[in-house]
Protein backbone atom coordinates (compact mmCIF):
# COMPACT_ATOMS: atom_id res chain seq x y z
CA UNK A 1 0.00 0.00 0.00
CA UNK A 2 1.34 3.51 -0.94
CA UNK A 3 0.12 7.54 -0.57
CA UNK A 4 -1.56 6.54 2.78
CA UNK A 5 -5.42 6.44 3.12
CA UNK A 6 -6.46 9.67 5.28
CA UNK A 7 -9.72 11.60 4.32
CA UNK A 8 -8.82 13.67 0.92
CA UNK A 9 -10.37 17.31 2.87
CA UNK A 10 -8.98 19.90 -0.07
CA UNK A 11 -9.38 19.59 -4.32
CA UNK A 12 -6.27 19.50 -5.99
CA UNK A 13 -3.47 17.29 -7.27
CA UNK A 14 -3.23 14.17 -5.49
CA UNK A 15 0.55 13.36 -3.43
CA UNK A 16 2.97 11.55 -5.09
CA UNK A 17 2.06 7.55 -4.56
CA UNK A 18 5.46 5.41 -3.75
CA UNK A 19 2.79 2.34 -4.86
CA UNK A 20 3.12 3.94 -8.64
CA UNK A 21 6.21 2.19 -9.76
CA UNK A 22 6.54 5.00 -12.84
CA UNK A 23 6.29 7.78 -10.45
CA UNK A 24 8.62 6.06 -8.31
CA UNK A 25 11.23 5.83 -11.47
CA UNK A 26 10.04 9.50 -13.14
CA UNK A 27 11.35 10.92 -9.60
CA UNK A 28 14.53 8.90 -9.88
CA UNK A 29 14.12 7.31 -6.51
CA UNK A 30 16.11 4.82 -6.73
CA UNK A 31 19.06 6.25 -8.23
CA UNK A 32 21.86 8.50 -6.09
CA UNK A 33 19.55 7.34 -2.77
CA UNK A 34 20.48 7.50 0.49
CA UNK A 35 23.32 5.03 0.73
CA UNK A 36 24.58 3.42 4.25
CA UNK A 37 26.67 0.77 2.43
CA UNK A 38 29.16 3.44 2.21
CA UNK A 39 28.38 5.50 5.15
CA UNK A 40 30.64 5.47 8.75
CA UNK A 41 30.03 6.84 11.76
CA UNK A 42 31.83 10.54 12.01
CA UNK A 43 30.98 10.98 16.11
CA UNK A 44 29.15 9.16 18.20
CA UNK A 45 27.11 10.71 21.42
CA UNK A 46 23.89 10.63 20.65
CA UNK A 47 21.60 12.23 23.95
CA UNK A 48 24.76 12.43 25.67
CA UNK A 49 25.21 8.52 26.37
CA UNK A 50 28.74 8.19 24.50
CA UNK A 51 31.06 6.43 23.66
CA UNK A 52 32.33 9.72 22.51
CA UNK A 53 32.32 13.15 24.15
CA UNK A 54 31.55 16.86 22.54
CA UNK A 55 28.60 17.41 20.61
CA UNK A 56 25.57 15.22 21.74
CA UNK A 57 24.84 13.63 18.06
CA UNK A 58 25.11 10.50 16.43
CA UNK A 59 27.08 11.36 12.76
CA UNK A 60 26.85 9.50 9.83
CA UNK A 61 29.13 10.52 7.42
CA UNK A 62 28.72 10.07 3.63
CA UNK A 63 25.41 8.78 3.17
CA UNK A 64 25.03 10.51 -0.20
CA UNK A 65 28.29 12.33 -1.88
CA UNK A 66 29.16 14.85 0.33
CA UNK A 67 26.40 14.79 2.81
CA UNK A 68 26.43 13.68 6.35
CA UNK A 69 23.12 12.68 8.31
CA UNK A 70 23.19 14.11 11.90
CA UNK A 71 20.87 12.43 14.42
CA UNK A 72 20.19 14.52 17.68
CA UNK A 73 18.10 13.41 20.68
CA UNK A 74 15.74 16.33 21.37
CA UNK A 75 14.46 14.48 24.49
CA UNK A 76 16.12 11.98 27.12
CA UNK A 77 17.87 8.97 25.56
CA UNK A 78 18.09 6.02 27.16
CA UNK A 79 20.43 2.77 25.88
CA UNK A 80 20.76 -0.57 26.86
CA UNK A 81 22.97 -0.40 29.75
CA UNK A 82 22.65 -4.20 31.03
CA UNK A 83 24.88 -5.49 27.80
CA UNK A 84 28.33 -3.96 28.01
CA UNK A 85 29.13 -4.99 24.68
CA UNK A 86 25.52 -3.79 23.65
CA UNK A 87 23.82 -0.03 24.60
CA UNK A 88 25.86 2.81 22.38
CA UNK A 89 28.38 0.45 21.01
CA UNK A 90 25.49 -0.72 18.56
CA UNK A 91 24.99 2.63 17.23
CA UNK A 92 26.83 2.00 13.99
CA UNK A 93 26.40 1.15 10.51
CA UNK A 94 25.86 -2.30 9.61
CA UNK A 95 25.45 -4.35 6.49
CA UNK A 96 23.99 -1.13 4.74
CA UNK A 97 21.50 -0.11 7.96
CA UNK A 98 22.20 2.83 10.22
CA UNK A 99 21.57 1.44 13.73
CA UNK A 100 20.25 3.49 16.85
CA UNK A 101 20.10 1.19 20.16
CA UNK A 102 17.49 1.87 22.36
CA UNK A 103 16.62 0.32 25.93
CA UNK A 104 13.56 -1.21 26.76
CA UNK A 105 10.51 0.55 28.65
CA UNK A 106 12.40 3.99 27.35
CA UNK A 107 11.21 6.23 24.23
CA UNK A 108 12.81 8.99 22.31
CA UNK A 109 12.33 12.13 19.80
CA UNK A 110 15.28 12.23 17.60
CA UNK A 111 15.95 14.95 14.55
CA UNK A 112 17.76 13.38 11.32
CA UNK A 113 18.89 16.05 9.65
CA UNK A 114 20.77 16.03 6.38
CA UNK A 115 24.24 18.99 6.56
CA UNK A 116 27.00 19.63 4.31
CA UNK A 117 30.08 17.59 5.01
CA UNK A 118 32.13 20.17 4.69
CA UNK A 119 30.26 23.58 6.01
CA UNK A 120 27.87 21.83 8.37
CA UNK A 121 24.85 24.11 7.19
CA UNK A 122 21.69 22.14 6.61
CA UNK A 123 21.25 19.99 3.16
CA UNK A 124 17.87 20.73 1.58
CA UNK A 125 17.47 17.27 -0.59
CA UNK A 126 14.43 17.14 -3.40
CA UNK A 127 13.39 14.13 -3.18
CA UNK A 128 14.40 10.83 -1.11
CA UNK A 129 13.24 8.25 0.24
CA UNK A 130 13.66 6.64 3.64
CA UNK A 131 13.12 3.12 5.21
CA UNK A 132 12.49 2.17 8.24
CA UNK A 133 13.10 -1.81 8.91
CA UNK A 134 12.52 -4.57 11.46
CA UNK A 135 9.39 -3.79 13.64
CA UNK A 136 8.98 -6.21 16.33
CA UNK A 137 9.22 -6.85 20.05
CA UNK A 138 10.24 -9.46 22.80
CA UNK A 139 8.43 -12.45 24.01
CA UNK A 140 6.17 -10.28 26.21
CA UNK A 141 2.88 -10.34 24.92
CA UNK A 142 2.19 -6.50 26.08
CA UNK A 143 5.55 -5.42 24.17
CA UNK A 144 5.54 -3.41 21.45
CA UNK A 145 7.56 -1.06 19.53
CA UNK A 146 6.55 1.82 17.73
CA UNK A 147 7.51 4.87 15.45
CA UNK A 148 6.17 7.95 14.61
CA UNK A 149 7.62 9.85 11.61
CA UNK A 150 7.02 13.28 11.24
CA UNK A 151 6.95 15.10 7.75
CA UNK A 152 6.66 13.03 5.03
CA UNK A 153 5.19 13.30 1.81
CA UNK A 154 4.10 9.76 1.22
CA UNK A 155 5.01 6.28 2.87
CA UNK A 156 4.58 2.36 1.39
CA UNK A 157 4.49 -0.69 3.24
CA UNK A 158 3.27 -4.43 2.06
CA UNK A 159 -0.20 -5.50 1.52
CA UNK A 160 0.39 -8.37 3.79
CA UNK A 161 2.32 -5.89 6.56
CA UNK A 162 2.73 -6.85 10.25
CA UNK A 163 2.65 -3.41 11.44
CA UNK A 164 -0.61 -1.44 13.22
CA UNK A 165 -0.52 1.85 11.17
CA UNK A 166 -2.09 5.05 13.00
CA UNK A 167 -2.31 7.67 10.64
CA UNK A 168 -2.73 10.50 12.38
CA UNK A 169 -1.88 13.37 9.34
CA UNK A 170 -2.15 12.01 6.19
CA UNK A 171 -4.52 13.59 3.97
CA UNK A 172 -3.85 14.79 0.81
CA UNK A 173 -3.06 18.36 1.60
CA UNK A 174 -1.20 17.80 4.56
CA UNK A 175 1.15 15.17 2.04
CA UNK A 176 1.12 17.94 -0.37
CA UNK A 177 2.57 20.28 2.52
CA UNK A 178 4.98 17.54 2.98
CA UNK A 179 3.63 17.62 6.69
CA UNK A 180 2.45 13.54 6.99
CA UNK A 181 2.61 12.29 10.23
CA UNK A 182 1.62 8.42 11.36
CA UNK A 183 2.75 5.76 13.58
CA UNK A 184 4.29 2.31 12.98
CA UNK A 185 3.90 -0.69 15.82
CA UNK A 186 4.51 -3.87 15.72
CA UNK A 187 2.37 -6.62 16.57
CA UNK A 188 5.18 -9.66 16.14
CA UNK A 189 7.57 -10.56 18.50
CA UNK A 190 11.02 -11.34 16.99
CA UNK A 191 14.76 -11.54 17.73
CA UNK A 192 18.34 -11.40 15.73
CA UNK A 193 17.43 -14.69 14.07
CA UNK A 194 15.22 -12.53 11.75
CA UNK A 195 16.92 -9.25 10.94
CA UNK A 196 17.42 -8.41 8.00
CA UNK A 197 20.50 -8.35 6.36
CA UNK A 198 20.40 -6.35 3.06
CA UNK A 199 17.82 -3.26 2.25
CA UNK A 200 17.57 -4.49 -0.89
CA UNK A 201 17.04 -7.97 -0.16
CA UNK A 202 14.05 -8.95 1.63
CA UNK A 203 12.37 -11.47 2.88
CA UNK A 204 8.59 -11.79 2.88
CA UNK A 205 8.82 -11.93 6.58
CA UNK A 206 11.37 -8.61 6.78
CA UNK A 207 9.09 -6.99 4.03
CA UNK A 208 5.99 -7.16 6.54
CA UNK A 209 7.69 -5.61 9.27
CA UNK A 210 9.10 -2.57 6.85
CA UNK A 211 8.03 0.84 6.17
CA UNK A 212 9.27 3.14 3.20
CA UNK A 213 8.47 6.89 3.19
CA UNK A 214 9.21 9.91 1.21
CA UNK A 215 10.28 12.99 1.95
CA UNK A 216 10.72 16.05 -0.49
CA UNK A 217 12.60 19.40 -0.48
CA UNK A 218 13.67 18.13 3.09
CA UNK A 219 16.67 18.85 5.40
CA UNK A 220 15.48 17.40 8.35
CA UNK A 221 12.04 14.91 9.95
CA UNK A 222 11.17 13.89 13.62
CA UNK A 223 11.10 10.42 14.60
CA UNK A 224 9.95 9.03 18.21
CA UNK A 225 11.05 5.69 18.43
CA UNK A 226 9.56 3.62 22.17
CA UNK A 227 9.37 0.38 23.47
CA UNK A 228 7.30 -0.64 26.26
CA UNK A 229 5.59 -3.53 28.21
CA UNK A 230 8.96 -5.48 28.36
CA UNK A 231 9.34 -8.58 30.88
CA UNK A 232 12.65 -7.98 31.68
CA UNK A 233 14.91 -5.15 30.92
CA UNK A 234 16.92 -5.60 27.40
CA UNK A 235 17.76 -3.34 24.82
CA UNK A 236 16.05 -3.09 20.75
CA UNK A 237 17.95 -1.85 18.09
CA UNK A 238 16.13 0.56 15.38
CA UNK A 239 17.19 -0.57 11.96
CA UNK A 240 16.64 2.33 9.12
CA UNK A 241 18.24 3.20 5.46
CA UNK A 242 17.49 5.21 2.23
CA UNK A 243 15.82 3.19 -0.74
CA UNK A 244 14.60 -0.56 -0.11
CA UNK A 245 13.35 -3.77 -1.65
CA UNK A 246 9.70 -2.44 -0.78
CA UNK A 247 9.63 0.22 -3.55
CA UNK A 248 13.06 -0.32 -5.57
CA UNK A 249 14.75 -2.98 -7.28
CA UNK A 250 15.57 -6.00 -5.15
CA UNK A 251 18.74 -7.40 -5.24
CA UNK A 252 19.59 -11.32 -5.99
CA UNK A 253 19.71 -13.74 -3.39
CA UNK A 254 21.86 -16.63 -3.39
CA UNK A 255 18.59 -18.39 -2.54
CA UNK A 256 17.11 -17.90 -6.80
CA UNK A 257 20.61 -19.76 -7.62
CA UNK A 258 20.53 -23.28 -8.99
CA UNK A 259 23.96 -24.75 -7.68
CA UNK A 260 26.05 -26.79 -10.27
CA UNK A 261 26.27 -30.49 -9.67
CA UNK A 262 28.49 -31.35 -6.87
CA UNK A 263 27.04 -28.62 -5.13
CA UNK A 264 24.55 -27.56 -2.14
CA UNK A 265 22.73 -24.21 -1.44
CA UNK A 266 24.23 -23.09 1.49
CA UNK A 267 22.46 -22.75 4.55
CA UNK A 268 22.58 -19.03 4.84
CA UNK A 269 21.43 -18.66 1.21
CA UNK A 270 18.38 -16.75 1.56
CA UNK A 271 20.22 -14.12 3.52
CA UNK A 272 23.00 -13.88 0.93
CA UNK A 273 23.13 -11.29 -2.14
CA UNK A 274 24.85 -12.43 -5.34
CA UNK A 275 27.23 -10.02 -7.10
CA UNK A 276 24.75 -9.72 -9.93
CA UNK A 277 21.61 -9.88 -10.87
CA UNK A 278 20.56 -12.61 -11.90
CA UNK A 279 23.08 -14.92 -10.15
CA UNK A 280 25.50 -16.55 -12.23
CA UNK A 281 28.44 -19.17 -11.96
CA UNK A 282 31.00 -16.51 -9.90
CA UNK A 283 28.61 -16.81 -7.38
CA UNK A 284 28.84 -20.33 -6.96
CA UNK A 285 31.26 -19.84 -3.98
CA UNK A 286 29.31 -17.35 -2.10
CA UNK A 287 26.28 -19.14 -2.50
CA UNK A 288 26.97 -23.22 -2.90
CA UNK A 289 29.14 -25.43 -0.30
CA UNK A 290 30.77 -28.75 -2.48
CA UNK A 291 28.87 -32.04 -1.00
CA UNK A 292 31.02 -34.68 -0.26
CA UNK A 293 30.77 -38.08 -2.68
CA UNK A 294 29.36 -40.77 -2.28
CA UNK A 295 30.59 -43.99 -1.15
CA UNK A 296 29.80 -46.93 -3.80
CA UNK A 297 26.95 -48.69 -2.77
CA UNK A 298 27.29 -47.17 0.62
CA UNK A 299 25.03 -44.57 2.51
CA UNK A 300 21.47 -44.44 3.90
CA UNK A 301 21.21 -47.83 4.17
CA UNK A 302 20.24 -50.42 7.61
CA UNK A 303 23.13 -51.32 9.24
CA UNK A 304 22.50 -55.78 9.20
CA UNK A 305 20.82 -57.30 12.57
CA UNK A 306 23.24 -59.56 13.27
CA UNK A 307 26.31 -57.45 12.76
CA UNK A 308 24.04 -54.75 15.25
CA UNK A 309 23.72 -57.69 17.80
CA UNK A 310 27.68 -58.97 17.67
CA UNK A 311 28.57 -55.09 18.28
CA UNK A 312 26.06 -54.36 21.26
CA UNK A 313 27.53 -57.82 22.40
CA UNK A 314 31.23 -56.55 22.24
CA UNK A 315 30.29 -53.48 24.00
CA UNK A 316 27.88 -55.37 26.94
CA UNK A 317 31.06 -57.62 27.58
CA UNK A 318 33.35 -54.69 27.36
CA UNK A 319 31.42 -53.21 30.24
CA UNK A 320 31.44 -56.27 32.28
CA UNK A 321 34.71 -57.08 32.39
CA UNK A 322 35.42 -53.32 33.30
CA UNK A 323 33.44 -53.69 36.19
Amino acid sequence: MGRGSGEDDVDGALPDDLGDQQVVEEMALCDGAIDFTKANVVHSNLGGAGPDSGDETLVFGNVKPGVNLVITATSPYTPNTVNAQGGILRNDVKNGFGVINLASGSSVDLKFQFQDAVTGSPKVLESFLFTFFDADHGMAHESREAITVTGFSSFKFSDATALDVTETSTDDAALNAGAGVATFTSTMRGGKVDNPTNPLALNSLQERRTVVLLFENKADFIVSAGESGYANPQGRNMFFAGSSALVCEPEAKCSSYQCPEGFGEKQDAEFEVCASKPCTAADTVKCCTQTPPRRAGGGGGVQPRNMGMGMNMGRSMGRGMMR
